[in-house]
């Protein structure tokens, strides 16, 4: 079997770890921990939002960018404590507030494979720089981002190459269709 993309190997390698069964969700909870792009996504929302504010509270501190909670008075049992309070914290607002509350990755309408298949043939490389498939893997980019309510509509869709997608991000909804060099 050839195996064209990296889910194959990182499933069968998840499934030899575990000594060959696996949850869905314990393969997904894997292939999001080898997914670097949510790695810098939440290295990103992690330094926006809660180091700041359990900075400012002097609950945690930084160094070189090691994160550090002082537990060394802490008993096992207050630790254990602290785990299922931080535990039930979460649980509550995930009730409160739903899953939605992830929303910030999660993609509820990705684009489907033959609307993505029809986009990569009708633009063939990179619409920013001209790079092929054989440059670079080519993506399939939101013009007007998802973000900002741009949807899956093949006019809002086109071909760009990793590097290029990720520089844009969703920083502005340039169209570069038919604008790649040559």
């Amino acid at each position: 079997m050839k195996m064209s993309h990296i889910y194959q190997p990182l499933l069968i390698k998840t499934l030899v770890e575990s000594g060959g069964v696996a949850t869905v969700t314990q393969i997904a909870r894997v292939f999001s921990a080898a997914d670097e792009n949510q790695v810098r996504f939440y290295e990103a929302r992690i330094k926006q939002m809660p180091l700041k504010v359990l900075k400012r509270h002097k609950i945690v501190t930084v160094n070189k960018g090691v994160v550090s909670l002082d537990i060394s008075k802490l008993s096992f049992t207050e630790r254990t404590k602290l785990i299922a309070a931080c535990n039930q914290s979460i649980a509550d607002f995930i009730e409160e507030r739903g899953e939605g509350v992830w929303s910030g990755m999660i993609q509820l309408d990705p684009v489907p494979a033959t609307t993505r298949y029809m986009i990569l043939k009708r633009d063939k490389k990179c619409q920013l720089c001209g790079n092929t498939k054989d440059d670079a893997p080519l993506e399939v980019d939101h013009i007007l981002p998802r973000s900002k309510g741009g949807t899956n509509n093949l006019t809002n869709l086109q071909t760009l190459c990793r590097p290029c997608n990720q520089g844009k991000s969703n920083l502005d909804d340039t169209d570069f269709t038919n604008s790649a060099s040559s």
